[in-house]
């Protein structure tokens, strides 16, 4: 053992330190006895009260060795409950320290969980949001759908009663032409129906002058003619209709109708036809 070890050693135990006094004391002692009984002879009263002083001084350094180990043991002792009560604070701490680890994770919890219920709020007010701007783009698309609609209504009705003003607009002209027209056929077909009974006529009155009474006829006698002609009034057939029954008479009709050949032109191209029908009915 090195000398700073000893003297640590001797400083944490002081009784081991008296009580090696002691013993040196009384080692010490003992030799100078031996010495001085070498020497020279003492009485024996002498050597009792040495010995006598030295076991006084033995039980003195015992009581003060006794004496010292009793202060080491209260050191202890208060050393002892020291450190217990160090200990006991320290667990106080340590579970003051728990209790506010815990404490401190409950906040955490707490907050955690107000964080989450503050981010779903967000999110709802968010959706919300979202929804309220979604209905309301509904609703106005609802509107400019309704606008539009109507727009178009009122020009589906516009454009109907235009349609319908320019269909009775066309109906009028319509009619107004569909009665100049019939006006106008009619006067066409009126005047038509002069020209033909002029162009008749006038193939009758040629056939009459190109005619000879036969010596059987008589007056009033008459005799339905269907003569077909060319483009140029080349008489090509003769045919008679409803007649009188006299054979001289009928012969002398179609023997006047081809001796009428070529017949007169018709006053206008619009009278004229291949087949020509009237009734002979001689004047004179």
């Amino acid at each position: 053992m090195n000398s700073p070890e000893l003297l640590n050693d001797i400083k944490s135990k002081p009784i081991v330190l008296l009580a090696a006094i002691a013993l040196h004391f009384v080692l010490i002692t003992l030799l100078s006895i031996n010495l001085s009984s070498s020497e020279v002879h003492k009485p024996a009263a002498s050597d009792k009260e040495i010995v006598k002083a030295v076991v006084v001084d033995a039980a003195k350094i015992e009581a003060e060795a006794n004496k010292l180990k009793l202060a080491e043991d209260r050191k202890k002792q208060q050393e002892l409950e020291q450190h217990k009560k160090i200990q006991q604070e320290q667990e106080k701490a340590k579970k003051k320290l728990e209790d506010e680890k815990k404490n401190l994770a409950e906040l955490k919890k707490k907050q955690a969980a107000e964080k989450k219920r503050l981010e779903d709020l967000k999110k709802k007010n968010l959706t919300e949001k979202n929804r309220i701007e979604a209905e309301k783009k509904k609703s106005e698309a609802e509107k400019r759908k309704q606008q539009e609609l109507e727009a178009k209504r009122k020009l589906d009705e516009e454009n109907r009663r235009k349609e319908e003003v320019a269909e009775l607009q066309r109906k009028l002209a319509d009619e107004e032409r569909m009665e100049r027209e019939a006006r106008d056929a009619k006067e066409r077909n009126a005047k038509l129906q002069s020209l033909r009974s002029q162009y008749v006529r006038l193939i009758e009155q040629k056939v009459e002058r190109n005619w000879l009474r036969p010596a059987t006829s008589t007056a009033n006698m008459s005799c339905e003619v269907i003569v077909t002609q060319t483009s140029l009034g080349d008489v090509i057939d003769v045919s008679l209709g409803q007649c009188v029954n006299d054979l001289a008479f009928q012969r002398s009709i179609e023997r006047a109708v081809r001796k009428a050949s070529p017949l007169p032109p018709p006053p206008s191209p619009d009278v004229f036809d291949r087949e020509i029908h009237f009734t002979f009915r001689p004047q004179s």
